[in-house]
């Protein structure tokens, strides 16, 4: 459909009317959101009833749609995963895709969030670092008729439409029974722990819930230590703390990715007397469960190349305007170091797509 319906003059006059001043392209671009259509639905008065339908319906093209998404923390390899999932998908649309990395910090997530919205993103694609801080932003950006998808993690306000991502709680739960069954068939029945968490986010505050609230299942589990650590070298300093301080500590449990690798690296020193389980997978952990002096066990994980990929796609329909589910939840996996052909199946997949 062309813009011959509504004269590129008519266009030009009403958005200088609105203190905005698109190009003929981004004009359109403009009409496939619901509040530029409502504006122009009212100004377009003089048009009969069908000649208006007709220009606000046009079929939006995915080559012209551009997407904004936000890293939480892009250093990270399962945010990067995530980022080649939507790569993946955009470029099978044809549209664009804009990376920022917020860098877990609420003023830089918001900046970015703003400065995709002047830029004409037309979806805004995120992991929200605070349910609360984190909206402000957002609204700003949905009001103005940017679509939002979330992924990985929520936030509390009613412009959340479409969630991708999965049930956190039970990711750590996941993870919990099998270290409950872990220290009950190999253990005696009896074990102490160290807890390295993420507890600023969502995400991580109900994984750990979801994993303590399993391992509570056996009594004779005691928690030695809980202590953040969400990035490798941080991580590594603080498991190196807690088992000087805490010797007796047989076991210890990761609540991310970062985390995860940080805890390999501290606990060397234990020569694998230490055993260790984590959340997320990734290529450098999925190497350490090959190799048998890491004293990592098992790793309960997301499939962040498909998040990646869903959230993306779901972006390019709510743009197009078609409908799209509230929440998309991806199947968990659990990788082990005693099904090394699983994880070589990981690797060999994530190598792949990474090239």
């Amino acid at each position: 459909m062309s813009l011959k319906i509504v004269p590129e003059n008519m266009l030009n006059t009403l958005f200088s009317s609105w203190n905005v001043s698109p190009t003929l392209p981004d004009a359109l671009a403009r009409l496939g959101n619901e509040t530029w259509r409502s504006r122009v639905i009212t100004a377009c008065g003089v048009l009969s009833f069908s000649a208006a339908t007709l220009l606000l319906t046009s079929t939006i093209n995915a080559k012209d749609i551009t997407l904004g998404a936000v890293q939480m923390v892009a250093e990270h390899e399962w945010f990067r995963t995530i980022e080649l999932g939507m790569k993946a998908a955009a470029e099978k649309e044809g549209a664009k895709v804009l990376v920022g990395n917020a860098r877990g910090q609420v003023d830089t997530e918001a900046q970015l969030v703003d400065n995709f919205v002047g830029r004409g993103v037309d979806a805004v694609i995120i992991s929200a670092l605070n349910p609360s801080s984190s909206v402000p932003a957002l609204k700003r950006a949905v009001d103005d008729g940017v679509k939002l998808i979330n992924y990985n993690t929520t936030i509390d306000s009613p412009i959340m439409t479409t969630f991708v991502g999965v049930d956190n709680s039970e990711l750590g739960a996941q993870m919990g029974r099998y270290v409950a069954d872990y220290v009950k068939n190999k253990m005696g029945g009896t074990a102490k722990i160290a807890l390295i968490e993420i507890q600023k986010y969502e995400a991580g505050r109900q994984r750990r819930d979801g994993f303590v609230k399993e391992i509570s299942q056996v009594p004779g589990i005691s928690i030695v230590a809980e202590q953040e650590g969400e990035l490798p070298d941080p991580a590594a300093n603080v498991v190196e703390t807690i088992l000087q301080g805490h010797p007796e500590t047989q076991l210890l449990w990761a609540a991310n990715e970062g985390g995860l690798v940080g805890a390999i690296t501290g606990a060397k020193p234990s020569a694998g007397k230490v055993k260790i389980f984590g959340t997320d997978m990734s290529l450098q952990v999925a190497n350490a469960l090959l190799n048998p002096g890491s004293g990592l066990l098992a790793v309960s994980t997301q499939d962040p190349y498909t998040i990646g990929y869903t959230s993306a796609e779901l972006a390019i329909a709510k743009v197009k305007g078609e409908k799209t589910p509230a929440k998309v939840l991806v199947p968990l996996q659990m990788f082990t170091a005693d099904n090394p052909d699983a994880v070589r199946a990981y690797i060999a997949k994530y190598q792949a797509l990474a090239h």
